[in-house]
């Protein structure tokens, strides 16, 4: 385990010889181990409720039974590139930066890239895998919204570029994944080459993987929504195998984040399945062909998740966390996303009082034994602890991780600006 930092551990260590003093007859609070943050994109509670009642979801309902879990609240555009930031720094939009899948730019040199995808130097603020590396503690990010290119950590970086040239799909969400043709996807570069055998694109999704959740012929591969969904579980799958890859070959990690997409990719093409009565008419034959899509990726994903907790170890904390809700047509009105957490230190049914999405990084770095920043906006989420753990690892506060300069925000340029924008209109996300 590599060594924590800072006054925190002689306070830390006053704490357990005062508990010796006083004749305690019980052991002091153990350090928490490892932190995952694992993120499942659009979840909600509104469609996993049912699906737990019936037995289904297994690893994410033992998650929750064992820890406490709550509605999580989002923020006002729901655009994950800036929600997801706002997880990983515990900042607003105008403080991080990245406010929208798309920044306009000039004097940049580019004559082509006048309009261009976000990408992670634009960040105006240091995330968890800054902050925690800089601190002397090793970090894993794989799939994070907004890391392409993948910066210098202690640690790994799997990076989340936006791969349109995978697919046609000209309707296709716009999520990140591996592309077998651009530089800068991981840190160290080198691990790219490790994970590269390993990497699914939409191409590469069988007939027999897309039938498992929808009843379709094999020439609707090419539909556009079917391509679509292709293109999310293709993201999945190379995420959720980097990221083991990644955790036995170096499972000596403390801080781990986890990305999936493809449960928002879903609810997008096929929540007209589920509540037709939302959408303007379209064949309704075709309802009990797709009405299951949903809900089987809800499985996928819990499996996803089961196999992550299949390498757990004696005091790791999991947070399971959504940036948002989903309803019908989509989720413009920023509904309360999910949050589960787990763990040695987890008080068990914790009451939380309305936890934000603000939230996620002082918690995760107070449960590293790490200060939060008063420049932060998101707080601790003190109740979420034992009475015990809290009492033994009072949280310290500093005025802020970032430096003056801490590099300039020029977005970076790759060859699927263009297509992006077409992608972004499709979608409705830019007029």
């Amino acid at each position: 385990m590599m060594r924590r930092t800072g006054i925190g551990t002689v306070l830390l260590a006053a704490a357990a010889v005062l508990l010796v003093a006083l004749g305690c007859d019980r052991a002091p609070a153990e350090r928490s181990g490892r932190v995952f943050l694992i993120g499942i994109d659009g979840a909600t509670w509104d469609l996993m409720d049912p699906l737990i009642a019936e037995g289904r979801l297994p690893h994410l309902a033992s998650l929750a039974a064992e820890g406490t879990r709550a509605p999580l609240k989002s923020m006002i555009p729901t655009k994950s590139p800036a929600i997801w930031t706002s997880a990983a720094t515990g900042k607003t939009f105008e403080k991080h930066g990245i406010n929208d899948f798309t920044v306009e730019v000039s004097d940049t040199g580019f004559e082509t890239a006048r309009v261009m995808h976000m990408t992670s130097n634009m960040r105006k603020t240091k995330a968890l895998w800054n902050i925690v590396g800089e601190q002397g503690m090793r970090t894993a990010f794989v799939g994070w919204w907004v890391t392409w290119p993948a910066e210098p950590v202690n640690g790994y970086i799997v990076s989340s570029h936006v791969p349109l040239s995978q697919t046609g799909g000209k309707a296709a969400p716009t999520k990140g994944t591996l592309v077998p043709d651009m530089e800068g996807q991981t840190w160290p570069p080198e691990l790219f080459m490790e994970l590269k055998p390993l990497l699914r694109t939409a191409d590469s999704i069988t007939y027999d993987e897309a039938k498992r959740f929808m009843d379709i012929r094999p020439h609707e591969l090419s539909r556009n929504f079917v391509e679509g969904f292709r293109w999310g579980y293709a993201a999945d799958e190379t995420y959720s195998a980097a990221a083991k890859y990644i955790l036995d070959r170096d499972p000596d990690l403390d801080l781990i984040g986890i990305y999936f997409n493809g449960v928002d990719v879903v609810g997008h093409r096929y929540w007209k399945y589920i509540e037709p009565e939302a959408y303007p008419p379209f064949p309704r034959s075709e309802i009990p062909r797709f009405e299951n899509v949903i809900n089987l990726y809800y499985d996928y994903t819990d499996k996803l998740v089961g196999e992550i907790l299949a390498r757990r170890r004696p005091g790791d904390t999991f947070i399971v966390l959504s940036d948002h809700g989903f309803h019908a047509r989509g989720h413009a009105d920023g509904p309360d996303g999910i949050f589960i957490a787990a763990g040695r230190n987890i008080r068990r049914g914790a009451e939380l009082r309305e936890p934000h999405i603000l939230d996620i990084t002082p918690t995760a770095l107070t449960l590293l034994g790490l200060p939060t920043a008063a420049d932060m906006d998101g707080r601790v989420l003190e109740e979420l602890f034992t009475d015990d753990w809290r009492a033994a690892y009072p949280h310290e506060k500093t005025e802020s991780y970032d430096t003056e300069n801490w590099r300039e925000q020029i977005p970076v340029p790759s060859n699927v600006d263009a297509e992006l924008l077409r992608r972004l209109h499709a979608l409705g996300y830019l007029e």
